[in-house]
């Protein structure tokens, strides 16, 4: 595998055809991740690196992710090539605790760290899904009142506080945008490549769902 490129080099090249402001920026940028290269665990993800940057007089997590950051980006990506990981949020304490044994065993056999640490935030992502997925079946249950209309029913099953904030978290716009993917007006939810990730009614079911919750 070929040798990543030293991110000084990749600096240099961005500052030539930058304006004064822009290369202070990148200069700044530059020695907050040189710093995060140096701490544990790897953190090259926009959010917190914009956070740290913009306490340093640099680039905000908003102006690195706008059309015109992407010089940011690349430094960025330059960096978390260099030091064997991606611009991936690493694994929480709670995604950790999502992986069962058989994921830990195939992260174990991917020798590329960069490959491993993706496939560990897919598999992370994938296990949360599945149990939102979990919630929203046992609470979809479909019950037809054959009784006398006019005997009173009984209250449906409230959701606990953590169901509820599971199901705003599986229709948030922060999920969306960190995902890529856009919630159409059925409920559909897509990838921007226009891949179907959720069928027809399912983020309409579960805005209905937490409604009649509130």
């Amino acid at each position: 595998m070929t040798d990543p490129v030293n991110p000084h080099i990749i600096l240099d090249e961005l500052c030539k055809n930058a304006t004064m402001r822009t290369t202070e920026a990148l200069q700044i940028l530059h020695k907050v991740l040189e710093s995060q290269s140096q701490s544990k665990p790897l953190d090259f993800s926009i959010s917190t690196v914009g956070r740290l940057s913009k306490a340093q007089g640099g680039p905000s997590t908003q102006t690195i992710r706008n059309r015109t950051g992407k010089h940011f980006q690349q430094l960025i990506d330059a960096w978390a090539t260099y030091a064997g990981t991606t611009r991936k949020k690493p694994l929480s304490v709670r995604q950790k605790q999502l992986l069962n044994n058989n994921d830990i065993h195939i992260l174990d056999s991917i020798d590329d760290p960069v490959i491993r640490a993706v496939v560990g935030s897919l598999i992370a992502e994938r296990n949360k899904y599945r149990d939102q997925l979990n919630v929203m079946k046992a609470n979809s249950d479909i019950i037809i009142d054959h009784r006398n209309k006019h005997v009173p029913r009984e209250q449906a099953p409230q959701l606990t506080p953590l169901e509820t904030e599971a199901l705003k978290d599986a229709i948030s716009d922060e999920l969306m945008y960190r995902e890529s993917w856009v919630v159409m007006p059925t409920g559909q939810v897509k990838s921007t490549a226009g891949e179907e990730i959720y069928k027809r009614g399912y983020a309409n079911a579960l805005r209905k769902l937490l409604e009649l919750n509130n």
